[in-house]
């Protein structure tokens, strides 16, 4: 891995990753050297370069999860670029990939939902519940890595960080009542549940106060949920009362 040991000198990057004269403007070297270190230091707290347990895996998707999802540069439309997740994978952190994810599949590498960082980075940008909040990264520890594939593979929910976390809310709240041996198969109906109601009803539509109570009743198996109490931003926008 050249550019690894090479400290990350653009010079010696692949030339698929470097622009023509009239591309765009280069990411910076420094920049690149500052996110490596960064997931690095979390690797190496989580068992990088051993194998070490599911559980230190599971917890370096959470810290790097958090730290991607603070990651300035990753504000901007080049974020949603499967290239960009590609060349972090490929060029920048392969020695990490290969740790993460034994056997090496090439979907851990390429750009989608499926990339090792580009994955992490979703979860934390639409499981954040702000800095306001006393426990603001709480959903990336407890939700389950089944439970954080079915919210971030549904292009419907994962697409929409407000159904992703109250769908994500709800499971918190389920795991309570059913216990997390039961939340796997429970979890599966539910997200199917919610993605039939979001074909006839604009689930975005729901006020914050009755969102929590209609993702409930998708654990609880109820097809019908509460209608709201009052017209949503659409509804007030239609002119119904």
């Amino acid at each position: 891995m050249v550019t690894v040991d090479a400290g990350l000198d653009s010079a010696h990057f692949p030339v698929e990753a470097t622009y023509a004269a009239s591309g765009g403007s280069p990411v910076p070297d420094e920049f690149l050297r500052t996110l490596r270190s960064a997931l690095l230091e979390i690797g190496h707290a989580c068992g990088f370069p051993d194998r070490g347990s599911a559980i230190e895996r599971a917890r370096f998707d959470e810290l790097a999860s958090i730290h991607l999802a603070q990651v300035p540069e990753f504000e901007s439309g080049e974020a949603l670029r499967d290239d960009v997740w590609a060349f972090l994978a490929t060029v920048v952190l392969p020695d990490l990939v290969a740790w993460r994810f034994a056997g090496r599949p090439a979907e851990r590498f390429q750009g989608g939902i499926r990339n090792a960082f580009q994955r992490l980075w979703m979860r934390g940008r639409i499981l954040d519940r702000g800095p306001r909040t006393g426990r603001r990264w709480e959903l990336l520890a407890e939700l389950t890595e089944d439970a954080l594939v079915q919210i971030t593979e549904r292009p419907s929910v994962g697409s929409d960080a407000r159904l992703a976390r109250g769908f994500a809310e709800a499971w918190v709240r389920a795991t309570v009542r059913l216990g997390r041996p039961a939340m796997e198969d429970v979890t599966r109906e539910a997200i199917i549940r919610l993605r039939l109601r979001n074909q006839i009803q604009v689930l975005s539509e729901i006020e914050d106060s009755e969102l929590g109570t209609v993702m409930d009743s998708f654990f609880t198996g109820d097809s019908t949920p509460p209608a709201p109490a009052k017209p949503g931003w659409v509804g007030r926008l239609l002119g119904r009362t």
